[in-house]
């Protein structure tokens, strides 16, 4: 009987580990918070970590969050958006077995105190999208390549010198009193403006050397194309998504 059990509890100390694998865990905004019974819902509760995989397949298209709240002084719930841009859409109100509950905002919904959630207690603890300038203000950053999702083929704009040494294009910096600068064929300098996960850019060229390559006029028509012009960061990686999402540049981020 003793074996049976030492034999059960190896098992299930396996299942356990190889439930939620390394790779595929998600990263909460700050410190995970316990909630639900579990100390890292976004990661022990197996439903909500299925959704935020799914949001994470998501980024640079639509945008979404997951937050917590506490309804009626003591029981424990999320609230959902899956689409941050669609604020008529309104947030998904569940429980923490994701059970449906209700519809807080959007044109349909609620407000929060028609199910009791206490304001104080709603806090975001993941989202699929950046959601402060700070992750990309005062850096360089370098252009390595465009990327066409739909074709899924990348380019790389190189400048091309007589003595052989050819090297990355383009560089830009966006400094915290909102101007931006950078080089490459020309001298770049103009403003911008940061809203959570869309950026507004204005540059022009403030010399004019002309670029026989056409890479700078492809990289100012990229920049400028303000219908859809959304961020993403990870980390020492900046992209830049245009063209309806349907494209973005890469950037990485160069030493200070």
């Amino acid at each position: 009987m003793k074996k049976t059990f030492v034999i059960l509890s190896a098992l299930l100390c396996l299942l356990t580990l190889n439930s939620c694998k390394k790779q595929d865990r998600i990263l909460p905004i700050g410190e995970a918070v316990c909630h639900c019974g579990v100390d890292d819902p976004l990661n022990d509760l197996h439903w909500l970590h299925e959704l935020a995989l799914e949001f994470e397949s998501m980024r640079g298209k639509q945008f979404a969050s997951i937050s917590i709240c506490t309804y009626d002084s003591t029981n424990h719930g999320f609230l959902i958006t899956d689409c941050e841009e669609c604020p008529d859409r309104g947030q998904d109100f569940v429980d923490c077995q994701g059970r449906p509950l209700g519809l807080v905002g959007g044109f349909a919904g609620t407000p929060l105190s028609a199910y009791n959630i206490d304001p104080a207690s709603v806090r975001v603890i993941y989202r699929n999208y950046p959601d402060t300038s700070a992750t990309i203000t005062n850096k360089t950053w370098k252009l390595v390549y465009f990327y066409d999702r739909e074709t899924r083929t990348a380019e790389v704009p190189i400048r091309h010198h007589d003595n052989g040494d050819d090297t990355l294009a383009f560089w830009l910096r966006f400094q915290d009193d909102g101007t931006v600068e950078g080089g490459g064929i020309n001298m770049l300098n103009g403003t911008y403006a940061i809203y959570d996960y869309q950026i507004y850019i204005n540059i022009h060229c403030a010399t004019e050397i002309y670029d026989m390559t056409g890479w700078e006029d492809r990289l100012l028509a990229a920049l400028g194309d303000t219908r859809d012009l959304s961020i993403d960061y990870y980390g020492n990686t900046l992209r830049i998504y245009y063209d309806y999402n349907r494209k973005y540049m890469e950037w990485e981020r160069m030493a200070d």
